[in-house]
C-alpha cells in the first residue's frame, strides 16, 4: 500500500513536492525515476515483503519497465509461478514485482489475471507508453489533469496541486452534484481538467504522439436469469466466495485486524476470518452522550461469540478542531458523515495494527438499503391511477408518528420534509425513475438549488436517464428495477463515497483498508442473483442472511438493518450548527450561495432536524474544504 504521483516531464523537486503531499499514505519509504519522458514518484507503506527490496520504484530485468504502485494484489503468488516457469526472473517477493513481469508477459492484458485493488503507474521504456490503471471496483483512487500536452497524476489531489502552474478553478457541475449526491459521481472532480480515473479503467499515454486513450478492461457482468442457480446453491457459493476472499486478504507481513460495528457484514467478515485465525483484533466506536445510536453491546457480543481481541473506542463530540484536518484528507467535498467514526477508529487501530478489514460493499450486492424498498414499493405502486397515488402521501400524513417511526425510524427528525419528498417520489416514479431516485437519496433538490445557488446549473435528471437507465435497460434487459439501482450504486455511489471513506481515512493515518466482499468474483457471482431472492418483502439481503445461518448469532442476523447512527443534532447543538453558521457568511457564500436560503435552513432546523441537518452538514463541510484547498 502507498501513494504514487508522476508526470509527462522532468522536474525532480515538483516531484519530491508530490511525494512528499502524500507522506501519510506510505511513511516507510520514498523512491523516484525520472528521465526527459516521465517522473514517476512513490512513498510506501510495507505490507508484503518489508525488506528494501520491495521499495519502489520497481524494475524488470533490464530497467526498461519502470513501475509506482498502490494496492495489494491477492493472487501474486499463483500469477509468480507461472510468471517463473516462463522464464521470469524475480528479485523480490513483493506482489508489486509480479505486475511488471506480468506486463512484459501480457501486455495491458495482464489487468484481467489481477485478483485486488490498485491504482498503479507503469512506465515502458522502449515503447514509450505510460500506462495508469484503476482497479476493477474502485477501491483504490487515481487522479489526472491532463491539458493535452501534460499528464500530471497521483493518489491525491493535494499531490497534484503541487503544480503551481496548474490553475484552481472550480468546476461548478461538480459542485452542484455534491450539493444533490455529497459526493461527485462518475469520473468529474471537483476542479476543471481534472478527473479521477474510473474504476475498471486504464489510461495509455504515447509518448511519442502525446495521445492519452481512456479505455475500460471490465465492467459488471449481467448473466442471464437464473444463472446463479437454486436458492440452496446460492447460498453455498456466497460462502464459499465470501471465505476464499477473506482468506486471500489476510495475506500480510503486518499486524490486521477488522472493523466490527455488531452489524452482519462486518459480523460476517469476522466470521470469516475465524475460519484461519485465532488471533483477531476487532475494533468498535461510538460518541460519548450518543445513547441512541450506541451499538457497542452488538459488537461486544459478536466479539464474545468468536473470541477476539476487542476494542471499544468512544469520541467525544467536540470534533470542530478535527474536521479541518478530516476534510482535507478527503481532498474534495465529500459530505457523508460517517467519514467522522472511520476517521477516529483509524487513528486509534494504527496504535496496533496496519491492516483493517471492512465489511463495505455488501448492501450494493445484495440490496442492503432502505432506499431500495422504497423505491421498489413506489415502483409497484405506479401502475396505480393518479389520484390513488397523489393521495398516498396525504394519507400518511394521517399516521400517527410513533407508527411512522417503526416504517421509518427517523420520521419524526424529518418532519414535513418527508412528506415532501414522499409525494414527489411517488409523482416521479411513473416517468422518471432517476428522478425518483434522487428524491430519495438527495441532499438538496433541484428547485432547493435553485434557491440556493448563484449560479445556473443544469438539471442531472437527463444525464442520470441516460446512464442509469438507457444503459442499464439496455444492459440488464430482463433485470427489475432493483438490479438498475444496484448497479448504479455499484458504479458511483459504491466507489466515490463509501470506498473514499475507507481509502482516506484509513491512509490519513497509513493503515490499509480492505474490503472481502468486494472481491471481483463474488462481485460478478452476486449480480447473477435475481434481486428476488436479495430484497423479499420488507427483508433486505435475504439471500445472505440465510447463506450465514450458521456462522453468525440467529439474533445478529436477525437484527433490522441500522447504518451507523450519526449524531448531527448532538454536534450541531454542542457549537458546530455556530460554527458552521459562522463559515457560511464569509466572502465565498456571496459569490455561490444566497444566504437567504441558508438563514432559511438554520431558521428550519428546528422543524426538520435530519433533513435541514444534512443540508448544513453538507454546506459546511464543503466551505471547510474551500478554506483548504481554494485559499492557499
Amino acid at each position: 500500500m502507498c501513494g504514487i504521483c508522476g508526470f509527462n516531464f522532468e522536474d525532480k523537486g515538483l516531484l519530491k513536492g508530490m511525494a512528499d503531499a502524500i507522506r501519510h499514505r506510505g511513511p516507510n519509504a520514498v523512491g523516484y525515476f525520472s528521465d526527459k519522458n516521465v517522473s514517476l514518484g512513490s512513498r510506501r507503506l510495507s505490507i508484503i515483503d518489508l525488506s528494501k527490496a520491495g521499495n519502489q520504484p520497481i524494475y524488470n530485468e533490464d530497467g526498461s519497465i519502470v513501475l509506482v504502485y498502490n494496492g495489494e494484489i491477492f493472487n501474486f503468488k499463483e500469477i509468480r509461478e507461472k510468471l517463473v516457469k516462463k522464464g521470469h526472473a524475480f528479485s523480490s517477493n513483493t506482489d508489486s514485482e509480479v505486475i511488471v513481469h506480468a506486463y512484459e508477459e501480457y501486455g495491458i492484458g495482464c489487468l484481467s489475471y489481477f485478483n485486488g485493488f490498485w491504482g498503479f503507474a507503469l512506465y515502458d521504456i522502449k515503447k514509450k507508453l505510460l500506462l495508469l490503471s484503476r482497479d476493477r471496483l474502485g477501491l483504490k483512487p487515481l487522479y489526472y489533469y491532463y491539458d493535452g500536452i501534460k499528464l500530471i497524476f497521483a493518489s491525491e489531489i493535494k499531490s497534484i496541486l503541487k503544480d503551481t502552474t496548474i490553475k484552481k478553478v472550480m468546476n461548478l457541475d461538480a459542485l452542484s452534484y455534491f450539493l444533490t449526491y455529497r459526493y461527485i459521481p462518475s469520473d468529474l472532480t471537483i476542479f476543471n481538467n481534472f478527473r479521477k480515473l474510473k474504476p475498471g479503467h486504464y489510461a495509455l499515454l504515447d509518448l511519442k504522439s502525446g495521445e492519452l486513450k481512456i479505455s475500460r478492461y471490465w465492467d459488471i457482468p449481467i448473466k442471464t436469469s437464473g444463472s446463479a442457480g437454486g436458492i440452496n446453491e446460492a447460498e453455498k457459493r456466497i460462502i464459499e466466495l465470501l471465505k476464499d476472499s477473506v482468506k486471500r486478504r489476510l495475506i500480510s507481513d503486518v499486524p490486521l485486524g477488522v472493523y466490527l460495528s455488531g452489524g452482519v457484514d462486518s459480523s460476517s467478515i469476522t466470521a470469516m476470518m475465524k475460519e484461519f485465525s485465532d488471533d483477531i483484533s476487532t475494533y468498535s466506536l461510538a460518541f460519548e452522550h450518543d445513547t441512541a445510536g450506541n451499538e457497542l453491546r452488538h459488537a461486544k457480543r459478536v466479539s464474545e461469540y468468536f473470541g477476539t481481541r476487542h476494542n471499544e473506542i468512544i469520541i467525544s463530540t467536540d470534533i470542530i478542531k478535527e474536521l479541518p484536518k478530516i476534510v482535507w484528507h478527503l481532498d474534495e467535498p465529500m459530505s457523508d458523515p460517517a467519514a467522522v467514526p472511520v476517521y477516529y477508529l483509524s487513528k486509534e487501530a494504527k496504535k496496533n495494527v496496519t491492516v483493517i478489514l471492512t465489511g463495505d460493499g455488501a448492501d450494493e450486492l445484495f440490496a442492503g438499503y432502505d432506499q431500495y424498498k422504497f423505491l421498489s414499493f413506489a415502483d409497484k405502486i405506479s401502475i396505480l391511477p393518479k389520484p390513488v397515488r397523489k393521495a398516498l402521501p396525504l394519507a400518511a400524513r394521517l399516521i400517527p408518528k410513533n407508527l411512522l417511526n417503526k416504517v421509518y425510524k427517523y420520521s419524526s427528525a424529518t418532519g414535513d420534509q418527508m412528506f415532501y419528498r414522499l409525494n414527489k417520489l411517488i409523482s416521479d416514479i411513473k416517468d422518471n425513475k432517476a428522478k425518483s431516485y434522487v428524491d430519495v437519496v438527495g441532499i438538496f433538490d433541484d428547485e432547493e438549488k435553485q434557491e440556493l445557488l448563484k449560479f445556473n446549473f443544469d438539471s442531472h435528471y437527463d444525464e442520470m436517464n441516460e446512464e442509469f437507465f438507457s444503459k442499464s435497460l439496455q444492459k440488464f434487459p430482463k433485470s427489475d428495477f432493483v438490479t438498475q439501482l444496484t448497479y448504479f450504486d455499484a458504479k458511483n455511489y459504491l466507489p466515490e463515497d463509501l470506498l473514499m471513506k475507507p481509502d482516506k481515512m484509513c491512509m490519513a493515518h497509513s493503515i490499509e483498508a480492505r474490503v472481502p466482499y468486494l472481491d471481483y468474483r463474488l462481485v460478478e457471482y452476486a449480480f447473477s442473483i435475481p434481486s428476488s431472492l436479495k430484497l423479499r418483502g420488507n427483508i433486505t439481503k435475504y439471500i445472505l442472511k440465510r447463506a450465514l445461518k450458521g456462522h453468525l448469532p440467529k439474533d445478529i442476523i436477525r437484527r433490522k438493518k441500522q447504518p451507523f447512527h450519526m449524531p448531527l443534532d448532538e454536534w450541531l447543538s454542542r457549537g458546530l450548527k455556530d460554527y458552521f453558521f459562522d463559515l457560511m457568511q464569509e466572502d465565498i457564500n456571496s459569490k455561490l450561495f444566497n444566504k437567504s436560503y441558508i438563514k432559511k435552513i438554520f431558521d428550519k432546523y428546528e422543524s426538520s432536524r435530519l433533513y435541514y441537518g444534512r443540508q448544513i452538514w453538507s454546506l459546511g463541510i464543503f466551505n471547510i474544504w474551500y478554506k483548504e484547498f481554494m485559499e492557499l
